[in-house]
């Protein structure tokens, strides 16, 4: 429903709106370079953590001082309340992620067709999970949003290259974007309902298998994806302040946007199919029955979003999180006094985590790394390696594509 902060104009306003600074670096790379340099460029940006400045273009340099974020006392405050929490459950975000977040993403009509068209996911189907893992992990890992932070340096690239599928995808020959209709590629509403998958979705599903955050806790999560939204270029309007502001955008934003489409539905059951790969051979049938605990609670116009994504009916493992539900929450989660179903859900998703670090995607290792005191607060067993980087092709006729 409309409030006073967002309007159904407006929002239409937001979608025909990409991110002009970003979108400028790239169109004066472009410019300035051939496809293949702008491609090689996008490459060593994205696969080299400490890449000297001095060694990228001006206007790359420029952008980079100009994004850095400025933190007043209470951000970092409150960032270190975020990033304890993600200490505490890190485990079960991650599985709140692949379940609910992306799930939810792929609901929104609109906005899934640039997932559709770039994503190539039904060949890679975990690939989306890799990479919202890691930007989570390193924006929510201590100093990760400080101004010299891996958590800004991710964010920063991952803005510059929603600028570049931006430009690709209004140019792409195959076929015409129809912008009047689904607005802008990665425009400022979907950018804003992705934020809300990571800030408000997150929270949701934590108090979905009790997890009982404090006000404080809450605040301080929803403030630091407020952060991590300015980085990425999110207008400021779409920000919003506190949780009630925070649920009345992104129940609007479902309102407007959530709707059957044959796209989301192909990269759900995509990721469900990857998603088995991650967890024990016995419970194959989680992925499925997890996106129905999280999505069959849905609220949005009374609409089920599990059975419009056409996931598959949940099995025997839907139990494991219904015991929550039945029988209490994370009272006490660390140690060996810790209810059962609790328990169970921590182990299971440890065990997507610990996955996440062995899996091998297209006969390398999947780009997933977890600071070392993490792993040791999460109690992880795997140890990965972090590959050189992502290959990316650029190209005016073949979109952009990690390969």
């Amino acid at each position: 429903m409309p409030s006073s902060l967002w309007t159904h104009d407006f929002m239409d306003e937001m979608r025909l709106q990409g991110d002009p600074l970003a979108d400028g670096v790239i169109e004066k790379l472009f410019a300035d370079g051939s496809v293949a340099s702008v491609n090689q460029l996008l490459h060593t940006l994205v696969g080299n953590d400490d890449l000297p400045s001095n060694k990228l273009p001006v206007d790359v340099q420029q952008y980079l001082l100009l994004t850095r974020p400025v933190l007043t006392r209470t951000d970092v405050e409150k960032l270190r309340r975020a990033q304890e929490v993600f200490e505490l459950f890190g485990p079960e975000v991650m599985m709140i992620l692949g379940f609910y977040s992306l799930p939810a993403a792929y609901a929104a009509r609109r906005g899934v067709q640039v997932l559709a068209r770039t994503g190539n996911l039904s060949i890679n189907p975990v690939r989306r999970v890799f990479e919202t893992a890691q930007m989570v992990v390193d924006v929510m890992s201590r100093g990760g949003l400080e101004p010299a932070g891996r958590g800004v340096r991710t964010t920063q690239k991952v803005r510059l290259l929603h600028a570049a599928v931006r430009r690709l995808i209004r140019k792409d020959r195959r076929g015409a974007w129809a912008e009047q209709e689904l607005g802008v590629p990665i425009n400022q509403e979907d950018m804003a309902g992705t934020l809300m998958t990571f800030s408000y979705v997150v929270l949701e599903g934590l108090k979905a298998l009790r997890i009982e955050l404090t006000p404080e806790q809450q605040d301080a999560w929803l403030h630091a994806w407020k952060l991590v939204g300015r980085t990425l270029g999110v207008h400021e309007r779409l920000l919003p302040d506190g949780l009630d502001e925070a649920r009345m955008l992104t129940r609007f934003i479902r309102e407007r946007q959530v709707e059957p489409s044959a796209e989301g539905v192909a990269l759900t059951a995509a990721l469900i199919e990857g998603m088995k790969a991650m967890v024990p051979a016995p419970l194959e049938g989680l992925p499925a029955s997890m996106i129905h605990f999280f999505l069959d609670q849905d609220q949005w116009q009374g609409l089920n979003v599990a059975d419009m994504l056409c996931v598959p009916q949940p099995d025997w493992t839907t139990s494991i999180a219904q015991a929550i539900t039945y029988v209490g929450g994370f009272t006490d989660w660390v140690g060996d006094h810790t209810f059962l179903p609790a328990r169970l859900v921590r182990l299971v998703s440890k065990d997507i985590v610990e996955a996440m670090l062995r899996t091998e995607v297209g006969g390398k290792r999947a780009l997933f790394q977890i600071p070392e005191e993490l792993r040791g607060v999460w109690n992880l067993k795997a140890r990965g390696t972090r590959p050189s980087g992502r290959h990316l092709a650029v190209g005016p006729d073949s979109g952009l594509r990690v390969a």
